[in-house]
C-alpha cells in the first residue's frame, strides 16, 4: 500500500564509551575514547547540522565526556604513550607491544585501503614466530605504524587539515616531529567536541539527552529480581541486590553533569542498554525527565504486551504513563541496519585534487543508530 502521509523519523544517536579511567590516575585503559573522537564524535554533530530541516538527537553518557575532557588536563592511554616514544629509541618489549596492538582497526576498511599500512600490517602477519617479530621491523618502520594507527582514526571531514593532509600526502617515512604534530592535533580536535554540541544546541539544531551517569542497567540496580518481569525463569542469585538509592544518585548525578556542560536540564533520557521499568520510570519522571528511549524488544516483554499482535501496543507510537512520562521505542530492525549493516563500506575522499581512497568501519560500540519512526 503506498505511504499517503509523510512519515516522522526520530534520529536518536547514542554516545558512549565505556568507563575506561584507571583509579586515582589520569590514565585511560583504553583508547576508544580518543580515537573514536577524532572519527565520530564531531563530524556527526556538525553534519546533522548543516540540514536545516532535519533535527538529530544525541544522547550523551557523562563519564564519555569525564573521559574527553581529560585528555585535555593530560590524560593519556597505553596507545597514545606507545605513539610518543621516540622510534629509534624504544625496548625490544615495547616494540612488542606495539607490533601487538597497533593493527587494532578493521583490516578491510581501516588497513587495506593504505598502501603503507597494508604492507607493515602484512609483514606483521606473514611471522609466525612472535619472538623475533620485534627483530624485523625498523625504527622507521615502526614511526610508520605510530602514526598510520593514529591516522586512520581521522574522519574524512578533516583530512584536509594541518597536519593530516601533509600525512596522507607523504605516506611513509614520517619524522618525529611529523608524529607529534598529529597527537597534539588529535588531542586538540577531543577539545572542540563538547563546545560544538553546546553551540548546536544553543542553537536550536540539536536535541540532547543523557544516560545514567556511569551506563548502569538501572532496573537491576534498582533492583535485581526485575529482571524475572522479562525472564520469569531465570535464576537470581539468593541473595537479594538491591540499591534505589544508587539508582537514583546515577540519574542526579547525570543531569547535574549535563546541567554544567549544556546550562540547562536534560528533558530526555536514553536509558543504559534501554533497559526500563516500572520503577525506572517512576524515578526519572519524579526528576522531570519527559521522555524515555528504549527498543520494541522491552515493548514486547512489557506486560499487558502481545507478542503477536503489534497493534495491541504499536511500536511506532509514543506511549504516555499516567505520570506523563513518554516513552518512545525504537525500531529494532531498522537501527541494526543503519548501525551495523549500511555503514558505507568505501569512500574515497578528496584533498586539493588527490584522491585517496579510505574507509569508514562500521559502527560499534559507542555509535547506535537508535531511529524511531512515530506517527
Amino acid at each position: 500500500m503506498p505511504i499517503t502521509k509523510p512519515i516522522k523519523l526520530a534520529l536518536l544517536w547514542h554516545m558512549h564509551q565505556p568507563n575506561y579511567r584507571e583509579p586515582g590516575s589520569n590514565r585511560l585503559a583504553m583508547p576508544w575514547v580518543r580515537l573514536h573522537g577524532v572519527k565520530d564524535y564531531l563530524d556527526m554533530v556538525q553534519a546533522a547540522t548543516e540540514f536545516k530541516r532535519i533535527k538529530v538527537t544525541f544522547n550523551i553518557v557523562p563519564s564519555l565526556v569525564d573521559q574527553i575532557e581529560l585528555y585535555g588536563r593530560g590524560g593519556s592511554d597505553p596507545h597514545l604513550q606507545l605513539s610518543r616514544l621516540p622510534a629509534d629509541q624504544i625496548t625490544p618489549s615495547q616494540r612488542a607491544e606495539i607490533l601487538g596492538s597497533f593493527f587494532s582497526a578493521n583490516p578491510a576498511t581501516m588497513i587495506e585501503p593504505y598502501v603503507r599500512y597494508r604492507q607493515l600490517f602484512r609483514k606483521a602477519r606473514s611471522v609466525t614466530d612472535n619472538t623475533i617479530l620485534p627483530s624485523l621491523f625498523s625504527a622507521e618502520e615502526i614511526r610508520d605504524l605510530q602514526v598510520w594507527s593514529n591516522l586512520v582514526w581521522v574522519d574524512p571531514r578533516y583530512r584536509d587539515e594541518d597536519p593530516i593532509d601533509e600525512l596522507f600526502q607523504q605516506g611513509r617515512q614520517f619524522s618525529e616531529s611529523q608524529k607529534q604534530r598529529l597527537l597534539d592535533w588529535q588531542l586538540r580536535h577531543l577539545g572542540r567536541i563538547i563546545p560544538i554540541y553546546r553551540e548546536a544546541l544553543e542553537a536550536g539544531r540539536i536535541e540532547i539527552s543523557v544516560s545514567p551517569y556511569y551506563h548502569p542497567i538501572l532496573p537491576l540496580l534498582i533492583a535485581a529480581q526485575s529482571a524475572l518481569e522479562a525472564l520469569p525463569r531465570l535464576t537470581l542469585p539468593r541473595r537479594r541486590f538491591q540499591h534505589p538509592e544508587d539508582a537514583a544518585s546515577q540519574i542526579d548525578t547525570a543531569m547535574d553533569r549535563f546541567e554544567e556542560l549544556f546550562g540547562r536540564r536534560p528533558s530526555g533520557m536514553w536509558p543504559s542498554e534501554g533497559s526500563v521499568s516500572q520503577a525506572v520510570a517512576d524515578l526519572v519522571a519524579a526528576r522531570g525527565i519527559k521522555w524515555l528511549a528504549s527498543d520494541e524488544e522491552v515493548l514486547r516483554r512489557s506486560p499487558g504486551a502481545s507478542s503477536g499482535e503489534s497493534s495491541v501496543n504499536p511500536t511506532h507510537l509514543v506511549h504516555e504513563l499516567p505520570n506523563g512520562l513518554r516513552l518512545l521505542f525504537r525500531d529494532h530492525g531498522l537501527s541494526d541496519r543503519i548501525g551495523f549493516v549500511l555503514s558505507p563500506s568505501c569512500l574515497t575522499v578528496r584533498t586539493r585534487g588527490n584522491s585517496f581512497p579510505t574507509t569508514a568501519p562500521p559502527s560499534c560500540e559507542n555509535c547506535i543508530g537508535a531511529c524511531q519512526s512515530i506517527r
